[in-house]
């Protein structure tokens, strides 16, 4: 008698546990890497990457470009993150990240904000070389992470 009414309290404690806390999601992350060169001639955009974000909701970003200048002047570069490849628009308060670059150098930028998402989307990396046509640089490793909480 004991070992069932023993059964029974435990059971009902269990079911009242799992009634009265709604199951909730944990932050979850997600990454994208990209170690591919793109052309980014004087005056060009290029999409350098894309993260899939899965989730309506809140999203931290973290990331990072390596940009090369390959050219034979300065070259002022800058990236941001898009929901449509290749935009030269940016997500509201999304990373901008540029600066200029010395020939043979290279350069990092920091890709870090926050995006809220109103559905499943595609967050790019683009970037842009505002120098005048006929430069040259490539844009080669970055990767982009997004923490969903």
């Amino acid at each position: 008698m004991k070992s069932s009414i023993r059964s029974f309290v435990l059971a009902a404690i269990a079911a009242v546990a799992t009634a009265g806390f709604a199951h909730s999601a944990s932050a979850q992350v997600f990454s994208s890497t990209a170690a591919n060169d793109h052309q980014l001639g004087g005056g060009a955009v290029a999409s350098t990457m894309v993260l899939y974000l899965p989730y309506a909701g809140p999203y931290m970003i973290t990331g990072q470009q390596m940009v090369f200048n390959t050219g034979n002047q300065p070259e002022f570069v800058y990236c941001w993150i898009s929901t449509t490849n290749g935009s030269t628009s940016s997500v509201p308060y999304g990373p901008l990240s540029g600066g200029v670059i010395p020939v043979g150098g290279v350069a990092t930028f920091p890709l870090g904000g926050s995006y809220t998402a109103s559905g499943p989307v595609d967050l790019w990396v683009v970037c842009r070389n505002s120098s005048a046509a006929g430069t040259s640089a490539f844009t080669t490793v970055g990767n982009i992470t997004a923490n969903y909480y």
